[in-house]
């Protein structure tokens, strides 16, 4: 079977698969429907604790940490497998709920139960606990995830800890001790301690670790004076928590050292979270597209680093956790990421803050893209036999595994917003032609065409400035809060007694300043492809991004108030995003009105299409002479640093 056919089969089945997950997800729904969540979760959970009385031969295991602990869950249960029956929690699913129901699946014979619990907030582990009662706890490392002003990082070790709190004077708490946090955590448990990690005063210690591509991840393991080969499967060196953690549990259970490294070298990495996958074309992608907080990037771009390949791609999603000066953030990843990888691709909002990293041998290699379907394309003419290329990302933000699946089986859903939790190839829409979604109902809305006129444009004069509004063409239109760009470009052109020159696809007006040439342009793409026109505009008319000044609206900013920027993100507007997207360049002067519903209604597309309010219509008018204002300002500050 060639790799093509495997690859279908293997969609085949996770299609079957799907349908029957989507039956049950039909029943369930139907019975919280008729008998209430309250009822039904009730039922659940009373179900799960006369099974937890009834079966008592299972160990019951629990694992938590900010980062690993999927892994450490899937890494203990191959482990424990050889030893018999057992159950664990489904993927990373770990309410209550959820871990009511993989006990459901236990039986008189098994012999294990392991779930991983979550502390994301305070009380977090209430319920869990409640219903696990676990002899065993594993504890991998404490990041500052789902941490705000309100719950810190030590809330999150507080939280966590109360895992090794609530273990009996019989139980086993296995501990990194390499983070203080989680060996902080020693002195609450009434049992033994197993520490692990790669410091000298580890229990259970890790050492020379190597994960050199394409090799995997490998180290000596010494416990209680005996020294042991570990070979895994896994890709990283940041792993080596996860594997000791388990290792820690199966020790706890009642294996042998020897037992769990045998077990170990026939365990595969979990999905997405750094799973390498061939694909045709001799491609290696590692998928590690599950979540991407900020704090795990440099993982991932440790493994690149280390790795041998002919060329290496890093492709890379929205980041979460990231604080406040987000696009300073993706500046530095970009920064990273530029130091050991051949391309580095940006998807996302904040994609365009990437772009500011410097230029490489005079080339460009760091790109930046709105949607995976754009980023993809790219990536078909970049790619190459023999590349190894890092997916990055969040999976329910722009589910970055397409890009594989479309060079395994072929994907017709390039949908961003749907925000579905399982993998795309889980997903029974994956075959259903689909565009990328919010900026698709914006291009229908919008009407008009991506039509090329035959019209010659004319050369700017070197040193020419290009005022862009963007807005929508048509009567229907005018005096909308999507429209406020075009508003202070006519106003401008109006006051130079300029006449608009209809094109293919915008409308121009150009004229001179103070001694310097204007050029004035209305765009009449729909708004998520006003970027295509204005880069073919841009090389017939021969100006570069610098040479622009964008003026637009923005949801965000107050009604009325007006703000000037130098560069920086998209911001959330489509139309912004599609130009720095075409230019790959984010450095655009920008002029932003405005448009913030004043009575805090939703901002969407009926509102920014439709006619504001009279009440506000003076305010607007205000607003449209001030950004008039802030361009020229522009205008003279560009003038004034070319004279001297």
């Amino acid at each position: 079977m060639t790799m093509s056919e495997n690859a279908s089969t293997k969609l085949k089945v996770r299609s079957v698969k799907s349908v029957l997950v989507a039956v049950c997800r039909g029943i369930g729904w139907r019975l919280h429907r008729l008998l209430g969540d309250r009822v039904v979760y009730g039922s659940l959970l009373a179900t799960a604790k006369c099974i937890r009385a009834y079966i008592g031969k299972p160990v019951y295991i629990g694992v938590t940490g900010s980062a690993g602990k999927t892994t450490t869950k899937e890494i203990l249960f191959g482990m424990l497998s050889v030893k018999g029956h057992g159950s664990v929690n489904r993927a990373s699913y770990s309410r209550v709920e959820e871990i009511a129901k993989a006990m459901l699946r236990l039986r008189p014979s098994s012999k294990y139960f392991a779930t991983e619990l979550s502390g994301d907030y305070r009380g977090a582990m209430t319920k869990t606990l409640g219903l696990l009662h676990p002899s065993i706890g594993i504890v991998t490392v404490v990041r500052d995830d789902h941490t705000s002003a309100e719950y810190s990082t030590e809330d999150v070790a507080r939280e966590k800890s109360r895992l090794v709190a609530c273990l009996p004077a019989t139980g086993t708490a296995v501990l990194n001790v390499d983070d203080e946090l989680v060996a902080d955590m020693a002195d609450l448990c009434k049992g033994q301690v197993i520490t692990f990690g790669e410091s000298p005063h580890a229990s259970l210690r890790a050492t020379r670790v190597r994960s050199e591509w394409p090799g995997r991840l490998e180290f000596t393991v010494t416990y209680c004076n005996e020294e042991v080969p570990v070979q895994t499967r896994l890709c990283g060196t940041h792993w080596v928590p996860s594997v000791l953690g388990a290792i820690g549990g199966g020790l706890a259970f009642g294996m042998s050292l020897s037992e769990c490294a045998s077990a170990l070298a026939l365990i595969e990495p979990y999905d997405g979270r750094m799973q390498p996958v061939e694909a045709p074309g001799k491609l290696t992608f590692i998928r590690d597209d599950f979540k991407a907080p900020l704090w795990s990037v440099d993982a991932s771009l440790a493994f690149m680093k280390d790795a041998r390949a002919e060329r290496k791609i890093v492709v890379l999603g929205s980041l979460s956790d990231c604080g406040s000066s987000v696009s300073g953030k993706y500046l530095e990843v970009a920064l990273k990421s530029q130091a050991i990888a051949d391309h580095t691709v940006f998807v996302g909002p904040w994609a365009f803050s990437a772009l500011k990293a410097p230029l490489v041998d005079g080339r460009a290699t760091v790109h930046a893209f709105s949607h995976v379907k754009d980023a993809n394309e790219y990536l078909n003419s970049l790619l190459r036999p023999g590349d190894l290329i890092l997916l990055k990302g969040t999976n329910t933000q722009e589910h970055l595994q397409r890009i594989l699946l479309d060079r395994q089986t072929g994907v017709s859903c390039w949908w961003d917003d749907c925000k579905r939790q399982e993998f795309c190839c889980e997903c029974p829409n994956l075959g259903i032609p689909r565009g990328t979604g919010y900026t698709d109902a914006i291009a229908r809305d919008e009407s008009g065409t991506d039509a090329q006129g035959a019209q010659t444009y004319p050369t700017l004069s070197e040193g020419a400035q290009v005022l862009i509004g963007l807005g929508n063409p048509g009567d229907q239109y005018v005096g909308t809060p999507h429209n406020v760009g075009y508003e202070v470009v006519e106003l401008m052109a109006d006051a130079m007694q300029l006449p608009w020159v209809e094109t293919g696809e915008a409308l121009l007006a150009r004229g001179m300043w103070n001694g310097q040439e204007l050029c004035f342009i209305k765009v009449t793409s729909p708004m998520n492809l006003i970027g295509e026109g204005v880069k073919r505009m841009a090389e017939k008319m021969q100006f570069g991004p610098h040479s622009c000044i964008l003026v637009f609206d923005d949801l965000a900013l107050e009604l009325g108030k007006v703000r000037v920027r130098e560069g920086g993100s998209a911001g959330g507007h489509r139309g912004v995003a599609s130009v720095l997207q075409a230019f790959q360049c984010e450095q655009l002067r920008r002029v932003k009105i405005g448009i913030k519903q004043p009575d805090g209604g939703a901002a969407d597309i009926q509102y920014v299409l439709a006619t504001f309010d009279d009440r506000y219509k003076e305010t607007v008018a205000t607003a449209v002479e001030l950004a008039k204002k802030r361009c020229l300002e522009l205008l003279s500050k560009h003038r004034a640093a070319k004279a001297s």
